[in-house]
């Protein structure tokens, strides 16, 4: 992800590789402002988020599943999401795995239906409450945080990231918590490329678990990400025990004999289920650009939306809809999420619009509970 590092006093100042967010440089001239209001999709669908996720690995033949609460059978190729409760169905011969949420991938019968249930282990429980953000229009002319934003982390030595205003010279950086006020000077030259800033936190002070701590951006411009007047934009670092739980899925999947896409994919969905967020974002953003599918750039706007940044997460949205093709159910939840992202920018019929052609979709695959998500979705803006 990084081209260089050097260090200052320990700090680690870096550029990206390549363009993070693709296609935003010139969204970001093109987009029309809105007011900062409170939007008009306060609850941004965040259903792949909500369950444990199994995916279907390196089948040799006709695999189909039937979604609970559908009323048939489709074909789905390697890497499709699984569900508790879906039902899987390899034609006769066909040999299949399931990569499981746990890191462990296991065999399913071919000429049968077997249920997920019977594959994977049943869904985790945990009881903390998971982060909602409350989403504003964020100006394209403030130096907005892109990350940690909203999200837990792994590492007490994150990646610091923010949107580049092109007329600063030089931006004050803050991290602040309890017993913590962290700043440090840049210019502009030496931390953005492409429209984003980086900068790796050096670790010192150390960061707490438990302790809530903020990113701020000051611009010599007198702009601050501070005027992203977005709620619960705070992050946290994981209580060790879920920490060490965490770490130990990833490093099954990493040892698994699969693809960098699936291994990305796998890796994201245990993030986000933990809300690390920051962590689920970077890990999809390091595959190569000839490894990132609809799936991955469709994954990329879900985790850019829970979070609150609408331009990013269109920009990913139509990466989607672009390579999604011949995958009607990635095109359909594609477009169900830049449905929410236009019409929260106020563009309201092509919102509702898009909405529609997600919930014709759905209706075609006879995917009945995601037709009635997206008709309860409907009827809420109308």
């Amino acid at each position: 992800m990084l081209a260089y590092s050097y260090h200052r006093d320990s700090l680690s100042v870096v550029q990206p590789k390549k363009p993070i967010s693709f296609a935003l440089t010139l969204m970001l001239t093109t987009l029309t402002w809105g007011s900062n209001s409170l939007l008009a999709i306060a609850k941004p669908t965040q259903a792949n988020f909500t369950h444990s996720k199994h995916r279907l690995v390196k089948p040799t033949g006709r695999v189909e599943r039937k979604r609970e609460g559908s009323s048939r059978f489709n074909a789905i190729t390697d890497n499709t999401e699984l569900y508790p409760g879906d039902l899987i169905r390899p034609a006769s011969g066909v040999r299949v795995r399931v990569l499981c949420n746990n890191g462990r991938t296991e065999p399913v019968p071919a000429g049968v239906t077997t249920g997920v249930n019977a594959i994977c282990p049943p869904p985790r429980t945990r009881n903390r409450r998971r982060r909602i953000v409350r989403p504003r229009l964020v100006s394209p002319y403030i130096p907005y945080i892109i990350s940690p934003r909203a999200t837990f982390l792994l590492t007490d030595k994150p990646t610091l990231r923010w949107h580049d205003v092109t007329d600063a010279n030089s931006f004050t950086m803050t991290v602040r918590g309890r017993g913590l006020n962290w700043t440090e000077e840049f210019n502009r030259e030496q931390v953005c490329q492409n429209r984003i800033c980086e900068v790796v936190y050096p670790g010192e002070p150390p960061l707490q678990p438990g302790v809530s701590y903020k990113l701020v951006i000051d611009a010599d411009t007198d702009k601050s990400s501070e005027e992203d007047t977005t709620g619960g934009l705070g992050f946290k670092l994981i209580e060790q025990d879920e920490a060490e739980e965490v770490q130990a899925i990833a490093q099954r999947i990493r040892e698994q004999d699969l693809s960098n896409e699936l291994k990305a994919l796998a890796l994201a969905d245990l993030y986000a289920e933990y809300d690390l967020i920051a962590e689920a974002i970077e890990t999809l953003e390091r595959l190569e650009q000839e490894e990132k599918t609809a799936e991955v750039y469709r994954l990329l706007g879900e985790l850019y939306l829970r979070i609150g940044l609408f331009l990013e997460a269109e920009v990913q949205y139509l990466e989607a809809i672009k390579l999604a093709a011949e995958n009607r159910e990635e095109l359909a939840a594609a477009k169900a999420g830049l449905g929410e992202v236009r019409y929260s920018r106020g563009e309201r019929e092509e919102g509702v619009a898009l909405l529609e052609e997600a919930k014709a979709i759905y209706q075609e695959l006879e995917d009945l509970q995601r037709v009635s998500e997206l008709e309860e979705k409907l009827g809420e803006l109308n």
